[in-house]
């Protein structure tokens, strides 16, 4: 039996039964019932009165935190930082940030 003769009798075959599902599984879904969904109110965790108090709490933490990790530095210093950044003859020396970057950025012997 060759390759063609076997293609024709498939394409001459149907199907005994009229195969269609949408009906059969419409008529399951007919049958149950549908879901419904957790009757929670959204963002009802911001209505409660101990998130404020939490949140408040954290941020003021978080505050302290910062400010007590933070490095403090007098107006001499900063103003010090400020002149740093607009004089250009304190950048004129690529060579040796290139040898020792960590010392030429923090040098403060000026």
């Amino acid at each position: 039996m060759t390759i063609e003769k076997q293609l024709q009798e498939l394409a001459q075959q149907t199907c005994p039964k009229q195969v269609d599902v949408v009906d059969a599984v419409m008529a399951e879904v007919r049958q149950r019932p549908y879901l419904q969904p957790a009757s929670h109110a959204p963002y009802a965790w911001l209505r409660r009165p101990a998130t404020w108090a939490l949140t408040a709490a954290a941020a003021v933490a978080a505050i302290v935190i910062i400010n007590i990790s933070s490095p403090t530095c007098d107006e001499q210093q900063l103003s010090t930082m400020i002149a740093r950044v607009s004089d250009y003859n304190y950048y004129s020396s690529v060579e040796a940030a290139a040898e020792n970057p960590i010392e030429f950025l923090y040098d403060t012997d000026e």
